[in-house]
């Protein structure tokens, strides 16, 4: 199998960043649609994405100067995604903001904490056209050695149940599955019903 040679990077220029905002919308869809944004128009989505992601919470994959994979790092302090009350206002006007900051507050509930001595990717994205190319092993590489760096001792996931070839790349690397959650009653329109608790220990 081809790899593609990319660069790992952790800043971007303007252009990158809406680049990134796409790519997220992209391979959440039904995610956005269904229980996040709660919107089917993607320049909608990508507008709101680009005023409310953490850019310096992420390591990014670089071929020929565009994004084409990134890796969002959570610590414990701050999401990659945050979704404001501010910017949801500003696409979808008073009422459509306010319902929708409400909903995902309800779903930032559900998503715990990062503990201390770990780092947990949220979330792992790769483009269409570079998948299956190495892209993903390659910022998985990245992250690992930027958590040792952090002195952290595991890095943590989730992958959906819908999604066995990611699940398999992740086991590839090292990950083991250490907790099944059913998420049937709030995640079936946006097309999964379990999510998978991910760890990899660092030696």
């Amino acid at each position: 199998m081809s790899t593609l040679q990319v660069e790992i990077v952790d800043r971007l220029d303007e252009e990158q960043k809406r680049e990134v905002a796409r790519l997220y919308y992209q391979a959440f869809t039904l995610k956005f649609s269904g229980i996040w944004i709660f919107s089917r128009k993607e320049q909608d989505i990508v507008d709101v994405l680009s005023r409310c992601l953490h850019y310096d919470k992420a390591l990014y994959a670089v071929y020929e100067g565009r994004v084409v994979g990134f890796a969002g790092l959570e610590t414990g302090v701050g999401f990659f995604m945050t979704l404001n009350y501010r910017s949801l206002r500003q696409t979808f006007g008073l009422l459509g903001g306010a319902w929708r900051y409400a909903a995902y507050g309800i779903f930032r509930l559900l998503h715990g904490n990062t503990p201390s001595n770990a780092v947990h990717i949220d979330p792992l994205v790769v483009s269409e056209q570079a998948r299956g190319l190495g892209v993903g092993t390659r910022l998985l590489e990245a992250v690992f050695a930027w958590s040792r760096e952090a002195d952290r001792s595991k890095v943590l996931l989730e992958v959906v149940d819908t999604n066995p070839l990611a699940k398999k790349l992740y086991e590839r690397v090292g990950f083991r599955t250490f907790k099944v959650q059913n998420t049937r009653l709030f995640s079936s329109q946006a097309g999964f019903h379990k999510v998978l608790h991910m760890e990899k220990m660092l030696n």
